[in-house]
């Protein structure tokens, strides 16, 4: 089978020599590698947010310039430009198979742009490498980054005002000193109380993960994200990218932030009344408004093949602190059983020094509680 798919259709083409053109993540517009010229296009920030209503009036993917591609191994669906060769999958490194039937699928509203190029992705997971103590030194060494892949994720967020009616008991953690056989003793006891009332709370940009590409776990350390950086979708931004499928509908990952926004409701509520446990409280929630839009996250994804076993690694793909040096960073490593072993036995060495050591200070025997239990079983016996 033939590892690479091409599909005809529109590409970005360089004014001045006709190469491909691509996003250049440090001028933040189209860049022609060939004729190193740069172009500008339509940008904007004015993101809006959409009615649940709007959900059966999405515009499709097939109005834009994209096409879809799906990898056979692990299933994951990717969108491309419809020039771009499908190369290999960014989470397995298995190739892709261009998949006919992928159609319908919504057009994002918004996206973050990539702020650094995979060069300075490859850095920071580098830096990030190396701090990983327990890992094989060849892993942590490991320099040069090879298929290191910027991937656009899709997410669903949420913006929500929502008014809930609560009733029911609450409780606070407290201590008490009791007697008992002659002696005195502190206790922790709860003390149970009722409540009732309504609390209103507004949600905005509650992020449910599109599909399964990346954990929860991972998509949530790469959080959160500026919405200072948010930008009106453009093809243009996926130029020289990926772009992840969505395969989570959209109301189901509402009912998932919805779980969210309970929690975060029954928290606010037992912060109200300086509770520690919730007893048989009952909260009824309605929204009042709710709105959502689906978008794009900018992340540079590494799968690193160690000993026969994938591990792969994400880098967000926007700098993380003010002085534009750091990246969110998450994943997953290989661990040395010799260094793990070495830390236990090093630790063990350790107690049993400080051990020695008081012995010797306080003129004791080391080991005395061995022998006398030797001479216990002695006599026992």
């Amino acid at each position: 089978m033939n590892n690479e798919v091409q599909q005809q259709g529109y590409q970005h083409k360089c004014q001045n020599c006709g190469s491909s053109l691509r996003f250049d993540a440090d001028s933040g517009k189209l860049f022609c590698e060939h004729c190193k010229s740069h172009f500008e296009f339509d940008q904007s920030t004015a993101v809006m947010e959409r009615d649940f209503a709007d959900l059966v009036t999405f515009s499709s993917w097939d109005e834009s310039k994209v096409a879809f591609y799906r990898c056979q191994n692990c299933g994951a669906s990717t969108v491309l430009p419809r020039t771009s060769l499908a190369t290999e999958c960014p989470f397995c490194q298995s190739p892709f198979v261009a998949d006919e039937t992928a159609t319908g699928m919504v057009r994002p509203d918004s996206l973050i742009p990539f702020e650094f190029t995979d060069e300075e992705a490859a850095k920071q997971l580098t830096r990030w490498r190396k701090r990983r103590l327990f890992a094989p030194n060849k892993f942590r060494k490991r320099t040069k980054e090879k298929g290191i892949k910027g991937v656009f994720v899709p997410t669903w967020t949420f913006d929500a005002v929502t008014l809930s009616n609560y009733s029911g008991t609450l409780g606070k953690r407290r201590t008490r000193t009791v007697r008992r056989n002659g002696k005195t003793h502190t206790e922790t006891y709860i003390h149970w109380f009722s409540v009732s009332g309504d609390i209103t709370m507004t949600f905005d940009d509650i992020f449910v993960r599109a599909n399964d590409n990346i954990t929860d776990g991972y998509f949530n350390k790469l959080q959160p994200y500026d919405k200072s950086k948010y930008v009106v979708y453009s093809d243009e931004y996926l130029a020289g990218y990926i772009a992840d499928n969505y395969t989570v509908d959209p109301l189901d990952a509402f009912q998932i932030a919805r779980k969210r926004m309970d929690a975060r409701i029954r928290s606010a509520i037992m912060s109200k009344y300086n509770a520690d446990v919730q007893g048989t409280l009952m909260v009824d929630t309605q929204e009042t408004q709710k709105s959502f839009k689906y978008m794009m996250l900018p992340v540079y994804v590494a799968s690193t093949k160690y000993h026969g076993k994938l591990y792969s690694q994400y880098v967000s793909g926007v700098y993380s602190d003010a002085k534009r040096t750091k990246a969110k960073i998450a994943g997953k490593s290989p661990v040395s059983f010799w260094k793990v072993l070495a830390t236990v036995l090093a630790g063990i060495a350790a107690v049993v020094g400080i051990y020695l050591l008081v012995c010797h200070v306080n003129g004791t025997q080391p080991f005395d509680f061995l022998m006398q239990a030797d001479q216990v079983k002695n006599l026992i016996g």
